[in-house]
């Protein structure tokens, strides 16, 4: 087995310096629309993967190779391990949004490390990552304008408004939606 960096360690260097780039760029140049349809779209994607779970074992482990965006301890994961971390993320990105919106920040900080998925989770989590997912498109729908003026941080991308919140989810699913598709070219599925 491979040597993983442990949970939390980040991107290397001049990754994040690029996807930090990337990721303000992005911020500025799509509206809260357009990040909750490449939200939508690829939790859709990701959904209609797993409709077809019958033709993988969706709980194996695969070792896939490092690509751009993904931690080296993430690399060694099941389609159902990046659904949870998901649903994780959503779910907490959610409670950021909301809180911002209603004038409130957010208490202690995020940590990486934390929203790593227990390997032997079980294909509810399918159910829980659709949940997950239409909360999240609920929430941030209701709120209308996702910008705001006070912030919460993030470890690698800083001090985020509502808005680079949203874009930050939908930039999300989207690595994950990728992964997904990486773990299932390995067994052949794909």
């Amino acid at each position: 087995m491979t040597n993983l960096q442990p949970p939390g360690a980040g991107l290397p260097t001049v990754e994040l310096a690029i996807a930090r780039g990337v990721f303000f760029l992005k911020s500025m140049l799509t509206s809260d629309e357009k990040a909750i349809v490449g939200f939508e779209r690829e939790m859709n994607i990701l959904l209609n993967m797993v409709d077809d779970a019958d033709l993988i074992d969706i709980d194996q482990q695969v070792l896939i190779g490092r690509f751009i965006g993904i931690e080296d301890s993430s690399r060694n994961w099941s389609v159902l391990m990046a659904l949870e971390h998901l649903c994780m993320v959503n779910d907490d990105i959610i409670k950021v949004i909301d809180a911002l919106k209603r004038g409130i920040v957010p208490r202690g900080e995020v940590a990486i490390e934390l929203y790593k998925p227990d390997p032997e989770v079980g294909t509810d989590v399918i159910k829980r990552f659709k949940n997950s997912s239409y909360d999240f498109l609920e929430v941030v729908r209701a709120h209308g304008r996702l910008r705001t003026e006070l912030t919460y941080a993030h470890p690698w991308f800083g001090k985020l408004d509502g808005h680079r919140w949203c874009v930050l989810a939908a930039m999300h699913m989207k690595i994950h939606r990728r992964q997904a598709q990486k773990i299932m070219a390995k067994q052949g599925v794909v």
